[in-house]
């Protein structure tokens, strides 16, 4: 009698439907299922696209700072550039990236410079005084300069910018008040 046998009985299900596999086919199972194991490298793809760059300064208009920053190209909701300029006074860029999938899904991106009066910025000053100068262009111009400017982390400027990127958006807030 086998060690089986002694075990379960003889009728049970699961000692009937044990097969043995002799050496060969467990070498064979080991070569088909190793592969699995194997570790593959994932498909990147390369992405292309334009982004459309304002040049910063006071009067920069509405329009050109509202379009600032927006990609352009086959994987993005807007697929077609637009022409520049946009209007009088426009000095925008269309300038053409290359960046991998990878770099989309990981949350990083070309790191670019900014063009504006005061030279070139970092991304994280560029959108800063951006978005001050569009307030600019938006609000109704009430108020003075100073109670403006207080809903604003203006420390959040670098250093070595900050005071020039205050005197530039005063100069912006007078030329609107002025435009009244």
């Amino acid at each position: 009698m086998s060690i089986k046998n002694k075990i379960l009985p003889k009728n049970h299900k699961f000692v009937q439907n044990i097969k043995f596999f002799p050496k060969s086919n467990i070498c064979l199972k080991k070569q088909i299922f190793s592969n699995r194991n194997n570790k593959i490298d994932p498909f990147i793809t390369t992405i292309e696209a334009i982004e459309i760059q304002t040049f910063l300064d006071w009067n920069t208009p509405q329009y050109c700072l509202e379009c600032d920053g927006i990609r352009y190209g086959k994987q993005f909701k807007q697929k077609k550039a637009p022409d520049l300029p946009h209007e009088a006074g426009c000095r925008c860029e269309a300038i053409k990236l290359f960046y991998t999938s990878d770099d989309v899904f990981q949350g990083t991106s070309p790191v670019l410079t900014h063009k504006s009066a005061l030279g070139d910025l970092s991304t994280k000053d560029a959108l800063l005084l951006k978005n001050i100068l569009l307030k600019i262009r938006t609000s109704p111009g009430k108020g003075n300069f100073s109670d403006f400017l207080e809903q604003y982390e203006i420390n959040n400027f670098s250093e070595h910018i900050r005071s020039g990127a205050i005197s530039l958006v005063e100069h912006a807030f007078e030329a609107k008040q002025n435009k009244k």
